[in-house]
């Protein structure tokens, strides 16, 4: 767990394989339960951003092509021809 970084207690139920498999990775792993459930958390989290930021990059894209295709009538009518 990170120092320094206030913590509160959590309850919550797990279906066995899932306890199991904790249990199993913080044995595996030296490390505490939480300090599992911590990376698993972060894991999500960065893939929910990860998403996210590639929604907004689709978006700004055709937001950009859309601007392009606007522009190219004006660019015409200035920009000499190849």
């Amino acid at each position: 767990m990170a120092t320094g970084m206030p913590s509160k207690p959590a309850t919550f139920r797990l279906p066995q394989w899932a306890l199991d498999f904790l249990e199993r990775e913080a044995e595996q792993r030296q490390q505490s339960k939480t300090q599992i459930v911590l990376e698993a958390v972060a894991l999500l989290r960065d893939q929910e951003l990860a998403l996210l930021m590639e929604e907004g990059y689709r978006e700004m894209a055709d937001e950009a092509r859309n601007m392009a295709e606007a522009s190219l009538p004006a660019a015409a009518e200035t920009l000499p021809e190849w």
